[in-house]
């Protein structure tokens, strides 16, 4: 069974999977998910949705391991900070910068350190490379919720970053601590720039849905191990 995490919103792109709603008890809170015969999904930003600093993030990566799925695709919208990277691309990150300012644990009473070397799931993105998506690159996190300044921009590409959002650093790092499978989808629905809106990246996200949902109902079908 593979589990998906997706915007508030993406559930309607998954509207050919059948499935059911369900509460799942965690030690962080409850969290609702759509389940069906292979897949587990689970709106990020919760009903109605949150801002990404607000989110659960402990509750829901922690839903997916007390159900016993380790396999976690995490669809997510980010700028790009290339030129060769535009808008309508879908990118398989396979490294990560954080620049939240927060600490992401389940253990606040333990020392215990996760390795982070290697942060997103290399089976897994090859799986999901082998449907066509662009396979690498540099995720930085950044805590928003408002877009990356001209510095930041600069700053980030210096460091060698390719696309930027601010969602994943918390979910990878928890998931790891979880020892789940973790690998981001990323939708590039702008480029960073002056021109960049609120409503702009929605817009693109909502013409990227379809084709998201027929990513991942290829990788369910060729991949039912998952």
């Amino acid at each position: 069974m593979m589990g998906i995490i997706g915007g508030s919103g993406f559930y309607k792109g998954l509207k050919d999977f059948k499935g059911s709603e369900k509460y799942i008890e965690t030690p962080y809170g409850k969290v609702r998910a759509i389940t069906g015969d292979d897949f587990m999904f689970i709106a990020r930003h919760g009903y109605p949705p949150r801002p990404p600093h607000m989110v659960n993030y402990h509750a829901n990566i922690y839903a997916f391991k007390i159900v016993g799925i380790k396999d976690i695709v995490a669809i997510t919208t980010v700028g790009s900070l290339k030129e060769d990277i535009p808008p309508g691309t879908v990118l398989l990150p396979d490294d990560l910068l954080d620049f939240t300012g927060r600490v992401w644990t389940y253990h606040d009473d333990t020392p215990v350190h996760a390795n982070m070397y290697e942060p997103f799931c290399p089976s897994l993105r090859k799986k999901l490379s082998s449907l066509g998506l662009r396979d690498g690159g540099v995720y930085a996190t950044m805590k928003g919720p408002q877009f990356e300044s001209r510095a930041e921009k600069s700053m980030l590409i210096k460091l060698g970053a390719d696309v930027v959002g601010m969602t994943v650093a918390p979910e990878a790092k928890l998931a790891k601590e979880l020892e789940l499978c973790y690998q981001p989808v990323c939708m590039v629905v702008n480029f960073v720039d002056d021109k960049t809106t609120h409503q702009n990246t929605v817009e693109m996200a909502r013409k990227m849905e379809k084709y998201i949902a027929e990513i991942l109902k290829k990788l369910i079908e060729e991949y039912p191990e998952i």
